[in-house]
């Protein structure tokens, strides 16, 4: 092996990528990227968790301990509190109420402290200071369990400041307030339960817009794209096949990673597997048509594995995959609302664990469905320029 001949090859293929910029925007900027994301969505915290307080404790507002409680939970950024019954039992939303907004998934959790909460905290720090035995005041948490980090954060929030209130020491028998905790959904739930919805739809888009583009460049660069056009087949018949194809292969996909789930892990479906499924293929149906209009831009297939990870990193990491959106910073969540994995996901999230019908994730089914027919007719008109 001669070394220079070695360094002469080397030369020309870097003399090859500084003709072609797309290439050296992609090794600087792909990169950049990536660890812009990484860093700031691994970094981030769960923040302003939607909760509501009901508050029937009858203490006036100078001894109120509910009232203390409550303003320890405000200065924290975790939680966003909304008090929707006054220290005085002025009612506005009952608890009943407040627990439907949870079962409709629009707040995390409820907290509720009873009328006589402040006297019940008081008889059990007498009863702890002269020996006696009185049952503690009890905190009622009603809470989405659907995603465990969630839960978990809002229950570690409400036991830090009621310790920091009281003074209590960490590890205390028979503390003066209980933590009674009640969870509308998830009550055997499991963390691959709620990391199972995502892979799913992760892995379908991934292949789908993977297999999508690379199969759109080399036809194009064979020559059999226009064949096609050459053919009496109109463009919305041509864009329909490749979306048909594509679709089902990601549902197969998807299909196979339920089953897994299913058999080897236990993973619980409390609704209908194939809603999820519909749901899953409507996603790869508007990917395929993206990765279709993303095609036309790159020259070749080298070109166009370029533009995945411009797609992929993103929707990997902000869309509620692996960790919450409310953990997400907060100016990156309009990327995640722009996503249509986002919203796979947490239709699928909702049928698996909260056990929700197609009219509760109709919201979902809508934005993938208007995402599947504007990439599909963005696509169709494409096919006509290109004809």
């Amino acid at each position: 092996m001669k070394i220079t001949r070695v360094m002469a090859i080397a030369k020309k293929n870097l003399r090859a990528l500084r003709h072609d910029r797309r290439t050296v925007a992609f090794i600087v900027a792909v990169p950049l990227l990536m660890i812009t994301l990484f860093g700031y969505t691994f970094g981030g915290e769960v923040r302003n968790l939607s909760v509501y307080v009901v508050n029937l404790d009858q203490a006036p507002q100078n001894e109120s301990i509910s009232q203390a409680i409550i303003a320890d939970l405000q200065s924290r950024n975790t939680l966003s509190l909304e008090s929707v019954m006054g220290p005085q039992g002025a009612t506005l939303v009952s608890v009943d109420q407040a627990r439907d907004r949870v079962r409709d998934a629009d707040i995390w959790a409820v907290i509720v402290f009873d009328e006589g909460f402040t006297q019940d905290v008081a008889n059990a720090l007498a009863s702890l200071r002269n020996g006696s035995q009185v049952l503690p005041a009890t905190l009622e948490v009603f809470i989405d369990g659907t995603n465990p980090n969630v839960a978990q954060a809002i229950m570690t929030d409400v036991q830090t400041s009621v310790q920091k209130i009281l003074v209590l020491p960490p590890n205390m028998l028979l503390p003066p307030i209980v933590l009674s905790t009640h969870l509308e959904y998830g009550e055997d739930a499991r963390f691959i339960d709620f990391f199972a919805p995502g892979v799913m739809g992760l892995a379908a888009m991934m292949v789908t817009f993977m297999l999508s583009i690379l199969s759109f460049v080399h036809e194009r660069s064979a020559a059999t794209l226009d064949r096609l056009l050459a053919t009496p087949a109109t463009e919305g018949e041509i864009v329909a096949g490749y979306a048909l194809a594509f679709g089902v292969v990601g549902l197969a996909q998807s299909a196979v990673i339920l089953t897994a789930a299913v058999l080897a892990f236990n993973i619980q479906i409390a609704g209908n597997a194939l809603l999820v499924l519909l749901l899953i293929f409507l996603l790869g149906v508007g990917n395929q048509g993206l990765a279709f209009l993303l095609s036309s831009v790159a020259k070749n297939e080298f070109q166009a594995v370029q533009l995945m990870p411009l797609i992929l990193f993103p929707s990997i990491l902000l869309a509620g995959v692996f960790w919450p959106l409310e953990a997400v910073p907060s100016f990156l969540q309009p990327v995640s609302y722009f996503l249509p994995l986002t919203y796979a996901v947490a239709g699928c999230r909702s049928v698996m664990i909260r056990g929700w019908g197609i009219g509760d994730v109709s919201f979902e089914l809508g934005v993938l469905l208007l995402f599947a027919a504007v990439m599909l007719l963005l696509s169709t008109y494409g096919l006509k320029k290109r004809r």
